[in-house]
Parts: C-alpha cells; structure tokens; sequence
C-alpha cells in the first residue's frame, strides 16, 4: 500500500469560492475522498493501491499575482500520459487538474 502527499500552495490571497478535491478508484463513481478547502493545504492519501483519478477544482485570489502550485508527492506512482504535469502552477481566474495515476 501506497501513500501520495498532496501539497497546494495559494499565494498572494486565499480561493474566492474554495478548492474542491476528490479521489475516485478507477470503475467507481462515488468519490473515496471529497474535501473542499479556502487556501493553502496538504493532503495525505494512504493505503493507495490500484488505479485512481483525482481532481482538483478551485479558483485564484483577485490579486494581480495571483498563483496557485499543486504538487503531488510519493514514491511508486505512475502517471497516466492525460494528467496534467507535476507540479503545476495556474495564474488564471479558476483552475481543473487531473491526475490519473496507478500504484507500482
């Protein structure tokens, strides 16, 4: 069994409407793991073994600089060609990042 450290960094404010993440295992539709969050955080996923997506849905600060980093942490993961890159940095007004990903 796994375990996988997300790590998501907000600066220059806090999220005007939050930062939702949800863990699905691969088949299941029901999420294993659904918080939402107003700034900056770390998540530790455990027993992590199998096929899985996680999403992570969230808006910036209003500042000019705004910026927010994920970053997912843990060793024997691959990780599907789709998801987006790790770490990933968005500047926008509101963000979507994918991660699909298996244990080894």
């Amino acid at each position: 069994m796994k375990t996988l450290k997300l790590n998501l960094e907000v600066k220059n404010g806090t999220s005007i409407v939050g930062i939702v993440f949800k863990l699905f295992k691969k088949g299941n539709n029901k999420p294993l793991i659904e918080e939402t969050k107003e700034g900056s955080f770390s998540h530790e996923f455990t027993d992590l073994e199998g096929e899985y997506n996680l999403y992570i849905i969230g808006s910036n600060p209003m500042s000019e600089n705004r910026k927010t980093t994920i970053k997912l942490e843990g060793e024997g993961f691959t990780y599907d060609q789709t998801s987006d890159a790790n770490p990933t940095t968005r500047t926008g007004k509101s963000y979507f990042v994918t991660y699909s990903f298996k244990t080894n």
